[in-house]
């Protein structure tokens, strides 16, 4: 009853139009404690009580019930009416473990303000609309019954049967027969046209307060007759379809519980007993209900009635994906049930569409893949995903991008396994993987031309409308988007047994994977696409693979492993006469070799490297030989030639309009200088590059521009700005499995906490570089271990 005293009171305070300040100033009574006795945490004061009525002007019969509530007691029983007069009561109860919802019932409490009230405003009407078994119905019986003492010439109900199974929805003239004769009207003076009963209902309901509610409504067509014309009346409509088209109707759309509503929801109705110590199970089995009320409540009764289960015999049953909306149904309620009349409910063309949309694997999809897969123009695809947003079959969770609920996906699969012949799901889903490789491709060749004849270059996809790109940023705002998407097809591809997805899209996709897929993840991709390769028979497909998954293996600093892998790509790339391909690998071998100290043979591969790709020519091979040479001959202490060869590679990387080429040519550049001891210069240039890699989201590059920084900036004396470069650079990296760089960022963390007077901090950060540079087998170990050797213990 506590929670009834504070409901009361919010809707008085609402009446008002105050603040619980503006209440707290009008009675004297805190603020806090207003909020307090609103949540019905604490049981008031009769004191209190009084001086909160006299404060909001409340009549006789308010503040009595107010008191009543605040003691406990049922709610004062209304004067005996008239013999002659009809007050309907028709509200069906209100469900006692309602469950969350907090916002959407203060929202509709706020919204029913001024409407039944002295001073009426406009005619108030809400929409709630969701899926089905969202708890639409619930929320407004919950409401409803909070503001019946509103409305005291009547409350009624009508349910329009939009989408109950086995029915057809109801007719206007048929429900507003029902609303009239609830008001008193007798059958002989009822009229037969529609248009006729619905001035009849507007006349009688003419300076009445009454609270309608009109469940379950099909559209905005059927309700329209059914609102009341007097302006202090409520009117509470629910649907499974969004009602755009309702004049004066404010939308609360309804969306899933939150976690912690989920499972209360779940163990009020199986009982708290029955949950006891299944914390975990309860999590997930509220995880695959989909956090969808119905779902949870048939789910929790099951368990109340089979006292031999735990929480966990559930789990186990309801984990089964082809059982999974078996299992969530009873004697007279069943989720499958409910969503086959919101199915129903649809044209022909949207019915196939929300089927093959589950084909997609990816998080969600946009108009352009719903096109591929659907074979439909752009606009048809759009105007099909906009329908079933309206009926509350998808979710825009981001503008023109839509997902399905879980329980809703599942549903679409199960109809379409059940309704399509085994051709038509694979001729969609390859139209949508022709999507994503030839869009992906268009992006590639915007953003890495030179590298355009290394990837390959599949056709455009019959029909559709293909996405054209207006400039890199353009492509690269798409990538970053579809990221996801383009990993979750690229991993279907190969457990759908369609390998020259499987293969074409890492290989597309790799100088953006490169920099923004964590290795470990890479892996995974790569060895998939080298099986995909091998299993179309393709060596050249072989060799990029096998170049890849080498690249990867440096990234994590598996040296060893990565040599061995490019060495066999070097051995298809030659037993094959590709020069260009050899060239590539060799001047891989020789950034690998480099790393390791193998110095003098680095630079062998990558003279070799540059050679080849001078003369095929292969400008993007000779842009990468370029770029390798300059940091091997650095390290050989060639200053002079290495400086030049800086130099051409970052003109090279400018002339071609590829930033990231030139992001890294102008940190390579900037570490020659840095042993040059020209630190100021080196500052500017890892700045350059560091604003390159932000303007490209290349979290790699930024984590090496600021380390790069961070050792300019302790050698110029400034160990507190070093400090903070270090710390930006250590947040880039984990997450990519690079742990070359890993390793000197500890090493000047190290130095900057000497010089800061930190030894302890210095040590640890020492030890760390120590364990790292050893593990890789790199020359910078010694240099790692005298740094340690040189802090006190």
């Amino acid at each position: 009853m506590l929670g009834d005293f504070g409901t009361l009171l919010r809707q008085y305070r609402y009446a008002t139009g105050w603040t619980q300040e503006k209440l707290a100033e009008r009675s004297g009574i805190s603020a806090h404690a207003i909020s307090v006795l609103e949540s019905g945490r604490r049981r008031p004061r009769l004191s209190s009580v009084a001086r909160l009525a006299a404060a909001l002007g409340l009549e006789p019969a308010d503040r009595d019930r107010l008191l009543s509530a605040a003691r406990g007691e049922p709610e004062p029983l209304p004067a005996r009416e008239p013999v002659d007069q009809v007050v309907p009561r028709l509200l069906p109860y209100a469900v006692p473990d309602f469950t969350g919802r907090r916002g959407e019932v203060d929202r509709l409490l706020a919204l029913a303000v001024g409407a039944g009230g002295a001073r009426a405003r406009p005619l108030v009407i809400s929409a709630i609309d969701g899926m089905a078994g969202v708890g639409k119905t619930a929320l407004a019986v919950h409401v409803a019954h909070s503001l019946a003492g509103r409305f005291p010439d009547g409350q009624l109900f009508v349910d329009l049967r939009g989408f109950t199974p086995g029915q057809r929805p109801l007719e206007p003239g048929t429900a507003l027969a029902g609303l009239l004769r609830a008001v008193g009207v007798s059958e002989s003076a009822l009229p037969s046209r529609t248009e006729e009963r619905a001035q009849l209902w507007r006349s009688r309901a003419a300076g009445k307060r009454y609270l309608v509610v009109l469940d379950n409504a099909v559209d905005a067509e059927q309700v329209r007759p059914l609102i009341p014309g007097g302006p202090r009346c409520l009117v509470l409509v629910t649907s499974r379809r969004r009602m755009p088209a309702l004049d004066g109707a404010v939308g609360v759309p309804l969306d899933v519980l939150s976690h912690d509503e989920a499972v209360e929801l779940f163990t009020r109705v199986a009982g708290p007993d029955r949950v006891l110590g299944h914390a975990a199970t309860v999590d997930e089995i509220v995880a695959r209900c989909g956090r969808l009320p119905l779902a949870l409540r048939i789910a929790a009764a099951r368990l109340a009635h089979h006292p031999a289960w735990t929480p966990v015999e559930l789990l186990q049953r309801i984990r089964r994906p082809q059982r999974l909306l078996t299992e969530l149904s009873n004697q007279d309620q069943s989720v499958a049930a409910a969503f086959v009349e919101s199915y129903h409910s649809l044209t022909a063309a949207q019915r196939r569409a929300f089927r093959l949309a589950a084909l997609h694997p990816g998080e969600d999809l946009t108009p352009h893949a719903l096109a591929a897969l659907v074979d439909a123009p752009l606009d048809g695809a759009e105007e099909l995903l906009e329908a079933l947003h309206q009926h509350h079959l998808l979710i825009e969770h981001t503008a023109f991008r839509y997902t399905f609920h879980d329980l809703l996906r599942t549903f679409a699969g199960e109809l379409l396994a059940r309704d399509a012949p085994t051709p038509l799901p694979r001729a969609a889903l390859i139209r949508l993987f022709d999507h994503y490789r030839h869009t992906a491709a268009s992006a590639m060749d915007l953003l890495a031309p030179l590298e355009r004849h290394h990837r390959p270059q599949p056709p455009t996809p019959p029909g559709g409308t293909p996405l054209v790109f207006s400039d890199g940023a353009d492509a690269t705002e798409w990538l970053a988007r579809e990221h996801a998407n383009l990993l979750a097809v690229t991993r279907h591809a190969a457990d759908a047994d369609l390998p020259e997805y499987a293969a074409d899209l890492p290989a597309i996709l790799w100088r953006h994977l490169k920099r923004h897929l964590p290795a470990h993840e890479a892996l995974g991709l790569g060895a998939r696409a080298l099986r995909a390769t091998r299993q179309l028979g393709s060596p050249a497909g072989e060799a990029a693979a096998l170049r890849h998954l080498g690249l990867v293996q440096y990234q994590l600093g598996n040296f060893p492993q990565a040599l061995d892998l490019l060495h066999r790509a070097l051995e298809i790339r030659r037993s094959t006469g590709d020069l260009g391909g050899e060239a590539h690998v060799l001047a891989n071998l020789g950034l690998t070799l480099t790393r390791t100290g193998r110095l003098e043979e680095a630079l062998d591969h990558l003279r070799r490297a540059l050679r080849l790709s001078r003369e095929i020519p292969e400008p993007a091979v000779e842009a990468i030989a370029l770029t390798n040479l300059g940091p091997a001959l650095t390290r050989l202490g060639r200053l002079p030639e290495a400086l030049e060869r800086h130099r051409e590679a970052l003109e090279f990387h400018r002339r071609g309009g590829n930033r990231l080429g030139q992001a890294i040519a102008l940190n390579q550049l900037g570490e020659h200088q840095q042993r040059l001891g020209c630190h100021p210069e080196a500052l500017d240039l890892y700045q350059e590059a560091l604003e390159l890699h932000r303007d490209l989201g290349d979290t790699f590059g930024q984590a090496e521009s600021h380390t790069l920084l961070g050792d300019a900036l302790l050698a110029l004396d400034a160990p507190a700005s070093a400090l903070g470069h270090y710390r930006a650079a250590i947040e880039y990296l984990p997450h990519t499995g690079e742990r070359y760089n890993l390793g000197r960022i500890h090493v000047g963390l190290a130095r900057t906490h000497r010089r800061l007077g930190e030894p302890g901090a210095a040590r640890r950060h020492a030890e760390q570089a120590v364990e790292i540079h050893t593990s890789l087998g790199i020359p910078e170990a010694a240099e790692a271990r005298a740094l340690l050797d040189s802090l006190p213990e």
